[in-house]
């Protein structure tokens, strides 16, 4: 008690003069940066090591600051650094007092605040490089890049408030080190603009199309529906082939002009399958022969054809898998409708060929099939979406299961061509430690207060997004693949396109925050508690979007990195105590595994937001198509499974 008075009333007084509040989670921040650069600790024990160095600061400015006003940030690192020398962490203490030195030298060097922020991208390069030193000189030089791009961004282009909330680890903002490029962050790619009658043609487009969405956009893409495309492709590719091998083999034979080949090849034209059945031609094909060659024909076109299509599937996987851009860490995920095409058997054979495991493959679930079995039982990486009510071909998500339906502007209800323009994630396990055993109105005060501050960042990086024009792009908003692009005129701003994308607003450590706030150890009472969390943010997330004629999403972080960053940082303010006994922050899913109503909590959590539902189920046939069957009965919108 003592401790939360003296903070409160404590002001900093910082270098311009400025003051500010006390804030302990910057120095639990600084002590953790010295700790990091260092070569001689171990990180595996730094954790208690932090938190004692931490704790020890905080004691000792509770006793020489207890009646005192205010206090200087250099006297706050004097205290570090001696607490350091005390403990016995002499390179750290080095490490942190050259860093110190590098940054008074920076001051000095330059007049504008900016200038001497912007050098710490140089200095962090220098810092970091042990991190680098088995890298190839491509990543080295990309890894640099990302530093130089990160530190810029938060110099130039960002608000210092929402730097801060970075730095202290309560929000992460997504992909900052590519903030200056403009660039959105994820798109469910419409390829119904693709027109092709050749697969070879068909498939050199999806990889131009690829390379470029990498390029002009920094995260994932989803090929919505792909085995359409090229089921439409092979079709149309067939009937060329079929029509041309008819004509020469009839030809050669003596035989066409007994036969009325015109009508002939406009049936064909129409045909709707591969699967051509000799019946409905009984008009044209008078006599035996004719229908032997004709058999005979359809089925050497359809073997070559199918030859045709595997090889194009393989170039097109073994690019993905392959990709340059892997360098980055993007993914591309392959979405499979509710339909039996001939893509999806040679898609399934090839993707266990190659083991790809990055790439997620999104399938359409209505009936019994067995290729999506088959993958679910082979441990394949596969989201299952049920199709029913309003969920149809329409729908389709990321590898993190976010819809992107919102549209504000319109009762449309689809995915295709729809954006995701940039995520902020807010740590809501540092808020459920605060407000443990507190006064839960404060709890709901600050959680307000850090969606606004999502959110305005959201609003500032959008704006930033949306200066740019349709011409400094090479695909994005030129071929239609995105929702309304094709309304977008020349030496036009994109924000016209960008409106229909989405902002979304992540959180991590939601169900350590309910643990902590309703001091209980039962699933479904954390899974209750997370629910009242869960809705509060959807109401609010819901006036944004009605407000501001902008779309919001709530989704749970499923990138468990940034919930073991928040971790790192919250364990150096509260040590190891038994709830941050983990490697990272766990998800919704992890609870709904030992909750008696797990399908009716699945449920009610994905009609407020959209998070990576994770179901075990054993690896055997019938165990899956009952699994199947039952989360469709239960009206579950999407499932990943894990056998």
């Amino acid at each position: 008690m003592k401790e939360n008075e003296v903070f409160k009333n404590l002001i900093v007084v910082k270098r311009s003069g400025q003051r500010v509040n006390f804030n302990s989670v910057k120095i639990a921040v600084a002590i953790k940066h010295a700790f990091d650069n260092d070569n001689d600790e171990d990180s595996a024990s730094n954790e208690k090591k932090i938190n004692k160095v931490y704790n020890l600061v905080l004691e000792y400015i509770v006793t020489v600051y207890e009646n005192r006003k205010t206090i200087n940030v250099e006297d706050i690192q004097d205290i570090i650094e001696d607490t350091l020398k005390k403990c016995g962490y002499i390179t750290v203490f080095q490490k942190f007092n050259e860093y110190r030195l590098q940054r008074a030298a920076s001051r000095e060097a330059f007049s504008v605040k900016e200038q001497h922020k912007f050098v710490k991208a140089v200095e962090k390069i220098g810092l970091n490089a042990k991190n680098y030193q088995e890298n190839k000189p491509a990543d080295l030089m990309f890894n640099f890049g990302k530093t130089v791009s990160q530190e810029f961004a938060k110099a130039y282009l960002i608000e210092s408030k929402y730097n801060r909330a970075f730095e202290e680890g309560r929000i992460y903002i997504e992909n900052i080190n590519a903030y200056a490029l403009k660039t959105t962050s994820s798109a469910i790619v419409d390829l119904s603009s693709i027109i092709s009658d050749d697969i070879s043609d068909c498939t050199e487009k999806l990889i131009y199309i690829i390379k470029n969405f990498k390029e002009e956009q920094f995260g994932e893409q989803t090929l919505m529906n792909l085995d359409l495309l090229y089921e439409n492709v092979t079709l149309a590719c067939f009937r060329n082939k079929f029509i041309i091998d008819l004509e020469m083999f009839f030809k050669v034979m003596g035989l066409l002009e007994f036969l009325d080949f015109t009508k002939l090849k406009e049936k064909i034209m129409l045909e709707k399958t591969l699967e051509i059945s000799i019946y409905s031609y009984q008009d044209i094909l008078l006599n035996s022969t004719s229908k032997n060659i004709f058999l005979d024909v359809l089925s050497f076109t359809r073997e070559k054809i199918l030859e045709e299509l595997e090889k194009n599937v393989r170039k097109l996987l073994e690019f993905i898998k392959n990709g340059t851009y892997r360098l980055a860490n993007h993914k591309v995920n392959i979405s499979l409708s509710s339909e039996d095409t001939h893509f999806k058997k040679i898609y399934f054979k090839i993707i266990y060929e190659i083991q790809d495991q990055d790439c997620t493959t999104i399938y359409k679930y209505q009936n019994n099939n067995d290729f999506l079995v088959e993958a679910i039982s082979k441990k394949l990486d596969v989201i299952v979406l049920f199709l029913y009510n309003h969920l149809n071909e329409e729908m389709d998500v990321l590898s993190n299961m976010l819809y992107l339906d919102e549209n504000v502007f319109s009762d449309e209800i689809t995915s295709r061509g729809k954006m995701k323009l940039s995520t902020v994630t807010i740590n809501l396990a540092r808020l459920g430690l605060k407000y443990h055993q507190k006064n839960m109105d404060a709890f709901y005060q600050e959680l307000e207060e850090l969606l606004e501050l999502s959110k305005n960042s959201l609003i500032q990086r959008y704006e930033y997004q949306a200066n740019l024009y349709k011409e400094n792009y090479t695909v994005i908003f030129n071929d239609n693949m995105l929702y309304e692009a094709k309304k977008l005129e020349s030496n036009r701003r994109v924000r016209k396109v960008l409106r229909n994308g989405v902002l979304n607003i992540s959180f991590s450590g939601l169900m350590e925050c309910s643990k902590a706030l309703a001091s209980s150890n039962d699933a479904d009472k954390i899974l209750d508690f997370g629910l009242s969390i869960v809705a509060f943010m959807k109401e609010k997330i819901k006036k944004y979007t009605n407000d501001l004629k902008i779309n919001f999403a709530l989704s749970e972080e499923a990138d468990k990195s940034i919930g073991k960053h928040f971790l790192a940082l919250d364990k150096t303010m509260y040590g190891n105590i038994e709830l941050l006994k983990k490697d990272y922050y766990e998800g919704i899913s992890d609870y709904l595994k030992d909750s008696t109503k797990k399908y009716q909590y699945a449920r009610k959590y994905q009609d407020l937001c959209y998070f990576n539902l994770v179901m075990d189920v054993p690896r055997n046939r019938q165990a899956i198509l009952t699994s199947l069957e039952l989360l469709k009965r239960e009206k579950i919108k999407g499932v990943r499974f894990k056998c």
